[in-house]
C-alpha cells in the first residue's frame, strides 16, 4: 500500500493510501481518503493554500477501504512531499519525510 493522489473523474481529487482490487482490474482501494481542496486566499496578503476534507468518513470502509472502480479514475499520480507529510501526520505513522538538501 502506498500514498496516492486519485484524481477522479467528476475533477475531486483524493489522497488516500491505495492498494489494488484483485476482483476489480484497475479499480483501486482507498483507504482512509481525504479530498484535496484550494482555499482561496483570505486576504492581499494571504497566498491561499489548500485543505484536507475527509471523503466519505461516515461510511464504515473509509478505515477498511472504499472501492473506486477504473470506470471513475482519470488518474492516479504521487503526491508532493508537503502534502504526503501533512496526511502522514493526520493517518500514518506521523514520520515525515526530509527535503532534499541542494
Amino acid at each position: 500500500m502506498t500514498v496516492k493522489l486519485v484524481t477522479l473523474k467528476t475533477d475531486k481529487t483524493l489522497l488516500a493510501t491505495i492498494s489494488e482490487d484483485a476482483s476489480l482490474p484497475g479499480a483501486v482501494i482507498v483507504k482512509e481518503p481525504v479530498q484535496v481542496v484550494m482555499v482561496p486566499p483570505r486576504s492581499q496578503t494571504d497566498q491561499g493554500g489548500i485543505a484536507f476534507i475527509p471523503f466519505l468518513d461516515f461510511s464504515e470502509e473509509f478505515k477498511t477501504g472504499i472501492v473506486i472502480s477504473p470506470n471513475d479514475i482519470l488518474t492516479v499520480t504521487t503526491p508532493l512531499r508537503e502534502l504526503l507529510n501533512q496526511y502522514n501526520t493526520m493517518f500514518g505513522s506521523g514520520i515525515q519525510i526530509a527535503s532534499s538538501l541542494k
